[in-house]
């Protein structure tokens, strides 16, 4: 048993040992408000031995009347101590906090529970699902974060949807007083996860649009009478009535514009993961197909990735020797991928080895245009 002789508890320390209680129970207080009116905490006091009496017996006096003057939340539980030098002195021994206001209000958090109950109870009225509560206070530390105005957008958020299920309708077009696209995106989880509780199924019954990415007919005969760059939807790339014999796929989308003429070739923005979704195009299967990334973690993850899904593709200017003839123009990386790709080939397994070790990024646009050009030729791309 720990020696505790010395450590006597004033009125002010109790209120960390209260605290503790209220960061360990809060979810279990707001999943269940009713059995939070009956928790209970007891914080021993450890009030001072006869030996501590006897050196300091004006300490020990004081710290009696602390407690005697003690007019906080909870209960003093008193106990006689029978000691021969001193005879029987009455001691603070406990303090004992019944209910989840006097805990909160013991460890200086009253006013913070007033205000989570008050927000627990609003957000628990949206559904009527036995489990719903304990999915609010899942929840908490988002909501609780919230500036009055963004939790009262947040109820009416989830109101409107949770009434409208299936409304079809595009997030610019709720007609939800202050929430517009930047705020549903910023809260989306928080939303998502609340209407999810309230009703058991995935998604909000709302359309978002979707994502466009560019293409590059860098031979004018593959598609007659189209531009030369234009952006589509991944479904409508994958539609395209095309059999190009190369196709170029690269990270950033400034490389798709910039990519000289080549023959019966097509360059594809990537736009990082979505090259995951274009590995299925159908018109790919039988095509050359190179991938360009940036020189650094993330963009041999995707390479990674796209092989995964596409054997064949192979890579440009994601090698040991790009990287160190232009390490130069390289910037830091701040967040490297902490995914390890597997099936690199030896020389790209370098290059990952080489831009972690040296913790940069060699963004693809970086690299002078005539040094492209040449490794362009290299790899069978030569410009027409």
């Amino acid at each position: 048993m720990a020696n505790t002789e010395g450590r006597q508890l004033s009125p002010a320390q109790t209120a960390d040992r209260a605290g503790t209680a209220v960061r360990s129970r809060l979810r279990q207080w707001l999943t269940d408000p009713i059995a939070a009116q009956t928790d209970s905490v007891s914080i021993g006091l450890h009030p001072p031995t006869e030996r501590l009496v006897a050196v300091d017996p004006d300490a020990a006096r004081a710290w009696v009347r602390l407690w005697q003057n003690y007019t906080g939340p909870g209960v003093v539980d008193w106990e006689p101590r029978r000691w021969p030098s001193f005879g029987t002195q009455d001691v603070p021994v406990r303090l004992r906090l019944t209910g989840v206001e006097e805990i909160c209000r013991s460890a200086g958090a009253g006013a913070r529970w007033q205000r989570l109950r008050t927000r627990r109870d609003a957000l628990a009225a949206l559904a009527a699902p036995e489990d719903f509560p304990a999915v609010v206070a899942k929840n908490v530390k988002r909501w609780e974060s919230l500036s009055d105005t963004d939790f009262t957008r947040l109820l009416a958020t989830a109101s409107w949807l949770l009434a409208h299920p299936e409304s079809g309708l595009l997030i610019r077009q709720l007609p939800i007083e202050g929430v517009d696209t930047k705020w549903l995106a910023a809260h989306r989880g928080l939303v998502d996860s609340l209407v999810l509780g309230a009703t058991g199924s995935t998604g909000l019954g709302i359309r978002t649009l979707p994502s466009f990415y560019e293409i590059a007919l860098l031979d004018d005969a593959i598609l007659p009478g189209m531009p030369r760059v234009f952006a589509a939807t991944i479904d409508s790339l994958a539609a395209l009535p095309v059999a190009p014999s190369r196709v170029v796929i690269l990270e950033n989308r400034e490389g798709v514009h910039a990519l000289p003429p080549i023959a019966d070739t097509i360059a594809l923005h990537g736009g990082g993961n979505a090259v995951t979704s274009m590995a299925h195009f159908g018109w790919l299967a039988d095509a050359d197909v190179v991938y360009w990334g940036d020189l650094d973690t993330h963009g041999f993850v995707i390479l990674d990735r796209l092989r995964r899904r596409l054997p064949h593709v192979r890579s440009l200017l994601m090698d040991p020797a790009t990287f160190h003839r232009w390490t130069h123009l390289a910037i830091p990386e701040p967040a490297p991928a902490t995914e390890a790709p597997t099936i690199l080939t030896a020389t790209e397994q370098q290059a990952l080895a080489d831009v972690r070790a040296a913790s940069l990024r060699l963004e693809q646009e970086r690299i002078p245009w005539p040094y492209v050009l040449d490794r362009l030729t290299a790899a069978g791309l030569a410009p027409t």
